[in-house]
């Protein structure tokens, strides 16, 4: 218990800390800097260290149990930078999806329609199913397998991810799918009834 309440204030620490760098990066760009750039933030190189200070905020307060807290930074940050050259929005829609947050899941995925990546393929999968449509889901099913089949064995749960995580992936590559997996294994796992599905699906 002391141990676990050692740790517990490290975080906390941790998160105010990076809550400091990130409220000085605010104040350093000031609110008519936000007003006049924003939809095009990482664009202004002099933005990236705010909104790598931002991102690791969010990821920290997710992983602090915090995820409605870590859910509105990273909103916000899509909001400031549509493009999302961070990637953002594949862990904003795994968040969505275990928070079962459907429809916000749904206008993320329109938002990004022409989002090729494993990860919104195999998001959709869950979205689908977590909405009860079982032909839209065995449809997106199928889409998701041609797109990247190897990411089914570890959202299933038949394969863990390695130790070791790649640097880099491709689209359709087992790269990718270890990447599908760290950002929705944890939505796919919060809902075993769609594991059981995955794993009886034809």
């Amino acid at each position: 218990m002391i141990v676990a309440q050692a740790g517990s204030r490290k975080t906390e620490e941790l998160i105010e800390s990076v809550r400091a760098a990130v409220r000085a990066g605010e104040e350093d760009l000031g609110d008519d800097f936000f007003a006049d750039n924003r939809g095009h933030f990482w664009g202004i190189l002099e933005t990236r260290p705010y909104m790598r200070a931002r991102a690791s905020l969010a990821d920290l307060l997710a992983e602090s149990g915090r995820m409605g807290e870590a859910v509105e930074h990273f909103e916000a940050m899509l909001e400031l930078n549509p493009n999302d050259n961070q990637g953002l929005r594949y862990v904003l829609l795994g968040h969505y999806l275990t928070l079962d947050r459907l429809d916000d899941a749904k206008r993320l995925l329109w938002q990004y329609g022409k989002d090729g990546s494993a990860m919104f393929a195999w998001g959709r999968v869950l979205h689908r199913f977590l909405l009860g449509d079982d032909a839209k889901a065995h449809v997106a099913l199928k889409k998701a397998r041609q797109g990247n089949p190897f990411a089914e064995d570890y959202l299933s749960g038949r394969k863990r991810l390695p130790r070791q995580l790649p640097d880099f992936y491709a689209r359709g590559d087992e790269n990718e799918a270890i990447e599908c997996a760290l950002e929705l294994g944890a939505a796919w796992a919060k809902h075993p009834a769609a594991v059981k599905w995955l794993r009886a699906a034809p």
